[in-house]
């Protein structure tokens, strides 16, 4: 058996296993479990942790185990929890203290015991945090839950994961080593007490790739937008008058837009044939012209009307 860094008295670990023993059976017995299930559920609280921390460790037995009396502890717990739900809850006060004070010293017992096997101070953290939430992690996935350590919410995990972290710095590097468990304790338990005061709570994941992608592109764009107006060029330049720009519309006599097709000065259409009696058949239209279309076009006789070609004579 490893010596652990903290001399823990028994009466102090066994209350401790018995408060998450409880716990867990009250969570059994929410969830309508017979009274195997839930005593089942009270011995994966109050030692699911340090099991799993042995069994991770290897060759130095299963501290649970040698100590029977902690098993039996946790039976007595479920069936107490089963039978006295109701009355037990009012000793929640009194309940949570211990389970915030159990949580800090399994966080100790299950460090020390990695630094006393010879592991580097990461493998020894997460072994501290595993005693101290296994129980619960186990509890949930027996239970067919989404573990509540994982989830976002109270600031319990976390805690135990600084309490140890701040034990194992302490202890290895040799500063002020005999406080560190102390030290441990009070962090542990002042933590999840101020979050409980102040509102303290974990947060799901936020994603902030957009942002990142909208900072590193904005620099990019510009950039290119710079060489896309030195590449290009400024406006059409017109090569017959030497002006630069657009060519403007045409005007005609103050009047905007396009011009009217030029009319050919030759008209096409059928000559009319001569009378007999020399005269043109023409005059009895008014001198009109017969087009190919049928249409009779008169041109009257007036001093400015100017001279009919010579094919319409």
């Amino acid at each position: 058996m490893l010596e652990v860094a903290l001399a823990i008295p028994y009466w102090l670990e066994l209350a401790a296993t018995i408060a998450g023993a409880i716990f867990g059976a009250l969570s059994a017995v929410r969830a309508k479990y017979d009274i195997f299930g839930v005593c089942c559920i009270a011995i994966v609280v109050g030692l699911a942790g340090g099991i799993t921390r042995d069994i991770l460790l290897q060759d130095y037995g299963i501290y649970a185990f040698q100590k029977p009396n902690l098993i039996l502890a946790c039976i007595a717990a479920g069936i107490v929890a089963f039978y006295f739900g109701k009355l037990m809850t009012y000793f929640d006060p009194f309940m949570d203290l211990l389970d915030n004070l159990s949580v800090a010293l399994w966080a100790i017992i299950g460090t020390g015991k990695a630094l006393s096997a010879g592991l580097d101070l990461v493998p020894a953290v997460i072994l501290g945090t595993i005693t101290a939430n296994g129980g619960g992690i186990v509890r949930d996935i027996c239970m067919n839950r989404e573990p509540e350590a994982f989830q976002a919410g109270t600031v319990y995990v976390s805690a135990a994961f600084i309490g140890a972290l701040a034990f194992a710095v302490m202890k290895q590097n040799h500063l002020l080593d005999q406080y560190a468990a102390i030290t441990c304790v009070v962090l542990v338990m002042g933590i999840r007490y101020a979050s409980l005061a102040f509102g303290w709570r974990t947060r799901p994941a936020r994603d902030y790739s957009d942002v990142v992608t909208q900072a590193v592109a904005q620099p990019v764009k510009r950039m290119a937008n710079r060489v896309r107006a030195r590449r290009r060029p400024t406006g059409f330049q017109a090569q017959t008058t030497g002006l630069t720009g657009p060519i403007p519309p045409v005007t005609a006599k103050g009047v905007t837009g396009r011009m009217p097709p030029i009319a050919s000065p030759s008209v096409t259409g059928s000559i009319a044939p001569i009378a007999s009696d020399g005269s043109s058949p023409d005059s009895a239209l008014g001198n009109g012209v017969t087009s190919t279309d049928g249409e009779n076009r008169c041109y009257p006789e007036s001093d400015d009307q100017p001279p009919r070609p010579e094919s319409e004579t």
